[in-house]
């Protein structure tokens, strides 16, 4: 995760495909920071920014910040199309953006503190989003679709996922799928979201939601976590922090291959754009043909660089 940022060495083998494309939310983030301990009914001084997010776009843009070429998919609301497309395209994201004529475009309250956040949520225009605005085109460029459990939520019901895996898999796309929210989940219920994701290529959840998947204890290990996930997919990348990541796949004769991956620890300025950046780095470097320990540690080395300033968004230099 040390490592300076530039574009990723392709590895031997390929995948077919030369597009990313991703679908999901996109939110405008307020950031607040606390100088100290939040005091009840008076002031506490805070240094907040607003800046864009959401979970699919922010990883969009990291994956067109890494060079990968992007498709992002989204609603926002009435007149902001051309705000949220501008800021993806400075990354080099070609975003295809739909207005709602009656939902504001979402919007995220992230309180910081320390290495935990607190996000108050109000999804806006992103409950309409609608697996029609995926075309077969977008699907026929893309090596990868990667979604967010965030959509599932509130947005593609169960139906309307499978449709869309189909189409992917028909199209020739690997289907990847981050969970989330542990809350989110938990609202829609457990099972039913079991139900709606399986059949996808790749599960890409952290500890928390992983545990949650695999109807899991609190203290269950990540080996055997990332190992009962495969009921689900059949490759599960599992984040686990300070801990590391663990990589699992079913071989062809059926056994689990599961791979700790430690990680280099680095100071942390902002943990919110620690996920959606492994994710790019993840996707980045499958659609460059690497396997899945080799992405995994690219994807901890593009969060690293997140982690290190404030926001979900790549930074403004250079690559």
């Amino acid at each position: 995760m040390g490592r300076a940022p530039g574009r990723l060495t392709p590895a031997p083998t390929t995948v077919a495909g030369s597009r990313a494309l991703l679908v999901g939310d996109v939110i405008d983030d307020i950031i607040v920071v606390p100088s100290g301990p939040i005091r009840a009914d008076t002031d506490t001084v805070s240094r907040i920014t607003r800046q864009p997010g959401g979970s699919a776009a922010n990883s969009a843009a990291w994956l067109g910040w890494l060079g990968a070429a992007v498709d992002f998919v989204g609603r926002v609301g009435a007149g902001d199309a051309e705000r949220h497309a501008r800021e993806l395209a400075v990354t080099g994201v070609a975003a295809h953006l739909h207005e709602d004529p009656e939902r504001p475009t979402g919007t995220i309250v992230i309180l910081v503190e320390g290495q935990q956040r607190t996000m108050l949520t109000d999804r806006g225009a992103n409950a309409g989003l609608h697996p029609d605005q995926v075309t077969d085109a977008l699907l026929q460029a893309a090596g990868i679709l990667h979604l967010t459990g965030y959509s599932l939520v509130d947005a593609l019901s169960a139906r309307a996922l499978r449709e869309l895996l189909e189409r992917a898999h028909a199209a020739g796309s690997a289907v990847t799928l981050d969970p989330s929210s542990v809350g989110f989940i938990a609202d829609h219920g457990v099972e039913a979201f079991r139900a709606a994701i399986a059949g996808v290529d790749v599960l890409r959840p952290n500890l928390d939601e992983g545990r949650l998947l695999a109807g899991l204890g609190g203290d269950a290990p990540p080996a055997l976590v990332a190992e009962a996930l495969l009921d689900l997919a059949p490759a599960v990348v599992l984040t686990c922090g300070a801990a590391g990541v663990t990589v699992a796949e079913r071989r062809a004769d059926g056994t689990a291959r599961v791979v700790p991956l430690e990680v280099e620890r680095v100071p942390t300025v902002d943990p919110t754009g620690a996920g959606d950046s492994f994710t790019a780095g993840f996707l980045a470097a499958r659609l460059a043909g690497a396997d899945l320990a080799h992405a995994a540690r690219e994807g901890q080395r593009v969060a690293a660089i997140a982690v290190s300033r404030i926001g979900g968004r790549p930074p403004a230099e250079p690559r």
